[in-house]
């Protein structure tokens, strides 16, 4: 559940985004009814006598079904590429229309808290009565300008599903990462994400935490609508706070002694303003004892629209 779910937002908390919209209302012209993903990899092994290329796809599956009340998202339903449910959000709104709670499996639930300014402040991630994570997030004025995430992570236990349809990817794979060297059951981990704008998109993001870790995002965007502008998703902050569609994202971080670098170029084809399919491009290259291994992985994500 990471790359592939791209802007295809696997998950949201209606969140505003940074113009005359209300925080926390989510209710486009342009509704997505269904998310179709496939995916082709080429991998090309080279080494002291030649080189091999494999190839591996996924055909087009349905990976996500959303429902709509009159005036609000109702559900996102996820589904595998066997067709079966991984997960199924519901979300509650208040009498502004505005999201104040989500629900997923295994008695898990999110509670979304907003300022005397009437902006989202904090989300509450819980399963019960355990808390799982706390997201601040501090304004300049109107404009969000860092999103801290407090997680308590128990050892041998996967951050949920449902917490990855709410904090960015990267930051729960750095909280797993963190399993292998920690000294007791239960600890909490904290990151902050530093957001830099450009306009009304987001053209940096830099996410700092415990042990060094430090992760950076840099963006490009085209001049089309982002029909996720507006809701919370959890693949990057980007997608739901910027106005525009990403075409290039850069990332960089630290993995042991090394700095990797990972460039995404997307492609988009559009109905009038609005995007209906997005090509992601990702190149990976590894050397591993005198063999290359270079992958290049292309995402077809597909957008369907209620009529």
């Amino acid at each position: 559940m990471k790359r592939i779910l791209l802007i295809s937002a696997i998950a949201l908390l209606a969140v505003a985004f940074v113009s005359c919209k209300k925080d926390g209302v989510f209710n486009p012209k342009h509704k997505v009814a269904k998310v179709y993903n496939e995916w082709t990899r080429t991998t090309v092994t080279t080494d002291a006598s030649g080189s091999t290329t494999r190839i591996d796809s996924l055909n087009p599956y349905v990976a996500q079904e959303w429902a709509w009340g009159k005036k609000s998202l109702s559900s996102i339903m996820y589904k595998d590429s066997d067709g079966r449910v991984s997960e199924t959000v519901n979300y509650t709104y208040d009498d502004k229309n505005r999201i104040v709670g989500s629900t997923g499996a295994d008695n898990r639930k999110a509670e979304y808290v907003y300022n005397d300014d009437k902006k989202l402040q904090t989300v509450k991630i819980s399963q019960g009565d355990h808390s799982e994570a706390v997201m601040e997030i501090t304004y300049d004025g109107k404009v969000p300008t860092t999103i801290t995430t407090v997680y308590t992570y128990t050892i041998g236990k996967k951050v949920s599903d449902f917490a990855r349809t709410i904090i960015p990817s990267y930051i729960c794979d750095a909280i797993e990462a963190n399993d292998i060297s920690a000294k007791t059951t239960t600890i909490s981990y904290t990151y902050t994400s530093a957001l830099e704008w450009d306009g009304k998109n987001i053209s940096q993001v830099v996410t700092t935490g415990d042990d060094n870790y430090k992760h950076t995002i840099t963006y490009e965007y085209d001049g089309k609508t982002n029909p996720f502008a507006g809701m919370y998703c959890s693949e990057d902050y980007e997608v739901f706070y910027s106005k525009n569609n990403i075409v290039k994202r850069t990332e960089s971080y630290v993995e042991g002694n090394k700095t990797i670098t990972e460039v995404d170029e997307y492609a988009y084809e559009y109905d009038g303003k609005m995007p209906v399919k997005v090509i992601t491009t990702d190149v990976r290259e590894n050397e591993i004892l005198g063999t290359t291994y270079k992958t290049t992985t292309v995402n077809t994500t597909t957008y369907e629209y209620t009529k």
